[in-house]
């Protein structure tokens, strides 16, 4: 079945993650592409974080006793984003901090304080992170914090915090959960305003530019290099669509078997879509792939 529009058809890979025998997917909440063009796919069970090639076939996994399911830790995976030194930035919302790791799963650096949720203003620490980009030309990177600041915080690329913008509330600068957060080839900032139903766009300071309000709550964003973006709307049933960098719509797309529980998305080289899903039970837990036609 082909799905999308115009220039954007998709045709869904059945069965394009092969996992070990005996392993199942649990609640994929995102996913990402490092520079070998391998996938990523973060998730909220025994395997935290699960490596496939292009193809589908398994290449390993880690963050074991860092994430996911264990008697011990309360923990949500909730984003991943590969820097442009192949740095593995990977939030989790519970335990109220970021993370970097080689794409081997060592842990180089971690910010905020593990288990303890902080008020913007007063330390800068985070209320349930959810989501890392970096600016184009790499100097810097952005963090969206989340479901409790309800704002975004800048940090130089060797990890100095910059700034912080955002509130709760529907106005302009405003929001009601930051749930994940890209940046153009332009340096703009596009955040997911979940609850409010839009993705606004600031300049990379924190000004306001504009908001796109044709989503229905928006989980992720995916700009590829020629800054064409990708969104998971979660809302809807559940879509994928398409977007210039102008705001126009080029493609949208959904199906009741096809696309369930979109929280997290990624785009190759190819132009193939990776769709990490966070259903319940055995109902959207997994990581989808549509190949362009």
């Amino acid at each position: 079945m082909v799905l999308g529009e115009g220039d954007y058809r998709y045709d869904v890979v059945e069965g394009w993650a092969r996992l070990p025998e005996g392993w199942v997917f649990t609640q994929v909440s995102d996913a990402a592409v490092d520079s070998r063009g391998r996938i990523y796919a973060f998730t909220r069970g025994k395997h935290p974080i699960v490596v496939f090639d292009k193809e589908g076939n398994f290449v390993t996994s880690w963050g074991y006793g860092e994430f996911g399911i264990s008697p011990h830790l309360v923990s949500q995976s909730h984003g991943i984003f590969i820097g442009p030194d192949d740095g593995v930035y990977l939030t989790d919302a519970y335990q109220h901090v970021v993370r970097r790791y080689t794409l081997l799963g060592e842990m180089e650096r971690e910010w905020g304080t593990r288990g303890v949720a902080g008020v913007t203003f007063y330390g800068r620490e985070y209320n349930m992170p959810t989501g890392v980009a970096f600016a184009p030309d790499g100097a810097s990177f952005y963090v969206s914090d989340g479901y409790g600041n309800r704002c975004v915080h800048k940090y130089s690329k060797e990890g100095k915090h910059l700034l912080s913008w955002g509130e709760a509330g529907s106005g302009p600068g405003q929001f009601a959960v930051v749930h994940n957060i890209g940046c153009d080839r332009t340096g703009r900032v596009l955040v997911c305003d979940r609850e409010n139903n839009r993705i606004q766009i600031f300049d990379p300071d924190g000004g306001f530019m504009e908001a796109w309000t044709d989503v229905a709550e928006p989980g992720d964003v995916w700009i590829t290099d020629d800054n064409t973006i990708y969104v998971a709307e979660q809302g809807a049933g559940g879509r994928i669509s398409v977007w210039s960098p102008e705001g126009e719509r080029l493609c949208r797309f959904e199906g009741e078997r096809e696309v369930q529980s979109p929280h997290g998305i990624c785009v190759d080289d190819e132009g193939s879509i990776y769709v990490a899903e966070i259903g319940m039970e055995d109902r959207g837990q997994r990581l989808q792939k549509f190949v362009r036609v």
